[in-house]
């Protein structure tokens, strides 16, 4: 990604050995408060795979989404690691855990 990153989330897994489940209850808020589609909406090019999970871009204006989007998925997700990276073009999202997390961490960001 280029240009110099500013802010930088780090956010690690609180229980990475925990059940591979979400609390629905915590994942209500994304529906509500629209998060998911306004991060579809800010997505540059398609999510990539990457080694324990994806990567996605996000134009510069989507930081706060994906502020909010960490907070929510951190609680929602205990076993999943989500860092963020803000540089003055783009925004990079990493969500990512454990092996046998991958196929719910694709899932994430797959129809969008």
């Amino acid at each position: 990604m280029p240009g110099d990153f500013g802010e930088v989330i780090e956010l690690h897994a609180v229980d990475r050995d925990g059940d591979l489940a979400c609390d629905f209850t915590i994942a209500n808020e994304m529906v509500r408060d629209g998060v998911r589609e306004a991060l579809a909406a800010g997505i540059v090019p398609p999510p990539r795979q990457i080694d324990g999970g994806v990567e996605v871009t996000f134009t510069p204006e989507s930081w706060d989404t994906v502020r909010h989007y960490i907070d929510i998925e951190s609680r929602c997700c205990p076993f999943l690691d989500l860092s963020a990276r803000r540089s003055n073009d783009a925004v990079l999202l990493r969500v990512t855990g454990r092996p046998e997390a991958r196929d719910l961490i694709v899932g994430i960001f797959d129809s969008r």
